[in-house]
């Protein structure tokens, strides 16, 4: 495999030296340096000024790039008169409230009106939503949005013409493809990112949860958590972490967490049974607010004959495990 620079440069900030470097080329005067790469830069902004709903300007006469601004990742001003404010993310979220920080700063320490901020959250891995980050006023611009500019005709052309962007594009889409993989590998050998790619496309079918890493003693687990409903003194929920599937409940009084643990693994053993399902008590009962009250005996993945999922037949079983919580509640 070719040495890929950003195989080395694979923290935030490489990530902000690229697109500030990028954006500098949108410039009118850097036209005659590479052409390619300025009409390609561009592009981005046309996404960037789309995404806010406004009219892309007829010439980027100025494009003043700064970073680490008060905070701020990445500050573009773009003919003196447009503030694009990005937050740059690689894998991480929006935590402090720095997104409200940020837009405070620029409206009330640096003069700019609302209409001439665009709020941009950028995020090259992957995040279960980005509700908190639109509730902001924020602009989403994900590794699919970038990915479509670089692999377009013009971006296909300026990557030829340029190291960078093409190692950066490379990346982004070596990247892709592995989040993608849980489509393509036996369940077998999925890796951390397939198991983010399952999750991601479950979410969009189930149309509900939040999947994130969940630390624990042994090292913790990328989980996925849905169908909370709640029940007296308690909640009950499902949860996938990883290959084990399992019916929680979160318990609002301690004193009644022994009880509640047993009544609620006495509920799903009989309710999964009518539904078609088996289910076991885990190895150890826990006894924090949060406990396994039972999994599921099989594999909640179905598989087709070359041991890769079959989407459809597995969503059925998810979908049948609500049932039983349901059952449960009626």
């Amino acid at each position: 495999m070719q040495p890929n620079l950003f195989h080395f440069a694979t923290s935030e900030l490489s990530q902000d030296a690229f697109l500030c470097w990028f954006l500098s080329w949108a410039s009118d005067h850097n036209k005659d340096a590479n052409a390619h790469l300025n009409d390609i830069a561009k592009s981005f902004m046309a996404l960037i000024y789309s995404r806010a709903e406004l009219d892309v300007p007829a010439v980027f006469s100025t494009v003043e790039v700064k970073k680490q601004v008060n905070g701020i990742d990445i500050l573009c001003i773009v003919n003196n008169d447009m503030a694009i404010l990005i937050e740059d993310k690689v894998g991480t979220k929006q935590h402090s409230q720095q997104l409200q920080r940020y837009k405070k700063y620029l409206l009330e320490d640096l003069g700019f009106t609302s209409e001439k901020v665009i709020p941009l959250y950028i995020q090259t891995r992957d995040q279960s939503d980005y509700l908190e980050v639109e509730e902001h006023g924020f602009h989403v611009i994900r590794r699919c949005d970038l990915l479509a500019i670089f692999e377009g005709e013009k971006g296909i052309i300026a990557c030829e013409k340029n190291d960078i962007l093409h190692d950066f594009s490379d990346y982004l889409r070596e990247l892709e493809n592995d989040i993608q993989s849980y489509a393509t590998l036996p369940i077998s050998e999925w890796t951390w990112n397939s198991w983010i790619g399952f999750y991601s496309e479950i979410q969009k079918h189930l149309q509900c949860g939040h999947w994130g890493y969940v630390p624990n003693p042994a090292g913790g687990f990328l989980g996925y958590w849905w169908h909370s409903i709640e029940a007296e003194g308690c909640s009950v929920y499902a949860q996938l972490e990883m290959e084990k599937f399992c019916f929680k409940i979160c318990v609002y009084d301690h004193e009644q967490r022994a009880e509640l643990r047993h009544l609620w693994h006495g509920k799903i053993k009989v309710a999964s049974l009518k539904h078609g399902l088996r289910s076991m008590r885990p190895k150890r009962f826990g006894s924090g607010d949060y406990m396994t009250v039972a999994i599921l005996e099989q594999e909640y993945r179905v598989t087709n004959s070359d041991s890769r999922i079959n989407l459809v037949e597995t969503l059925k079983v998810l979908k049948t495990a609500q049932l039983v919580i349901d059952e449960c509640l009626s």
